[in-house]
């Protein structure tokens, strides 16, 4: 159960990070990850136009450059959120922080409260922030782009998930939790009934009365009998302890510790053959 759990959770957690920007008039796709603080983006992805700010790396708040505009800006001279929290004075809608040196992923973390920052934001390595800066550059105008969220695990892959993973281990606890309840209804059967071990016969130890043959100490507790010990007769004419006996059988067996007889099916004219001899 933990491992489906940990499953779906790390399913639910790569959904959330990964993102992309797609651009309109070339119809490509680069990917990006989300940053750990700010909204998230929402399903249906946030329009605007992708421009690169007089400041390139955001260090600064700079006058609007455009209506609904998303900064492209570097990485680098001051940390992720400062970049953001610019950018969001600047009037922009969201922010893409892209590395222009390094081609290794990056989630952009920030220390302490980031209540205030209420633009998505999204970081790019060095191929898609290169070819975005180029595609700036070569088009007459602002770049129409869509930012969307997108799934890390694709669907197909997420159906083997399911089928060669999920399924299996929900299968398997199924299985368990079956055999728990059976084992359990078993075990209560294997019981005596508290009412049926009331009604077996009692008596009181007397070693002047004892009898050749006869029992001198608790077979489950191993105690030598003193007189006056109250003693538990079974039908099986087993005597033991009453506090012993009567735990045995509602707890453990329903069988005589001695003989392994069922004490709710011998009839209490029936006695072993240790006691006929």
């Amino acid at each position: 159960m933990k491992l489906i759990a940990w499953l779906l959770l790390l399913t639910l957690y790569l959904g959330l990070v990964k993102a992309s920007v797609h651009v309109i008039s070339t119809n490509e796709t680069y990917a990006g990850r989300t940053a750990a603080f700010g909204p998230r983006l929402l399903e249906n992805g946030k329009f605007g136009y992708l421009i690169e700010p007089q400041d390139p790396f955001a260090c600064n708040v700079v006058e609007p450059v455009y209506d609904n505009w998303i900064a492209l800006v570097r990485r680098g001279q001051c940390s992720f959120i400062t970049k953001v929290r610019n950018m969001q004075k600047s009037g922009a809608i969201a922010v893409v922080v892209g590395d222009p040196d390094h081609s290794s992923w990056v989630t952009m973390y920030a220390p302490g409260d980031t209540t205030d920052v209420l633009i998505p934001s999204m970081f790019l390595t060095r191929r898609e922030y290169r070819s975005l800066i180029r595609l700036t550059k070569l088009v007459d105008g602002p770049l129409m782009v869509l930012m969307q969220p997108e799934d890390f695990i694709t669907w197909p892959l997420f159906d083997v998930l399911i089928i060669v993973i999920i399924s299996p281990c929900i299968m398997m606890s199924f299985i368990y939790l079956s055999w728990k309840i059976r084992q359990r209804q078993k075990h209560k059967q294997d019981l005596a009934p508290v009412d049926v071990v009331m009604k077996l016969t009692m008596k009181i130890f007397s070693r002047e009365k004892i009898r050749e043959n006869e029992a001198e100490e608790c077979a489950i507790c191993l105690e030598d009998y003193a007189d006056g010990d109250e003693l538990r007769v079974l039908p099986c004419k087993h005597d033991f302890h009453v506090s012993c006996v009567d735990a045995w059988l509602t707890t453990q067996k329903k069988f005589c510790p001695i003989c392994k007889r069922d004490i709710t099916c011998i009839s209490t004219s029936e006695v072993t053959p240790l006691l006929d001899a």
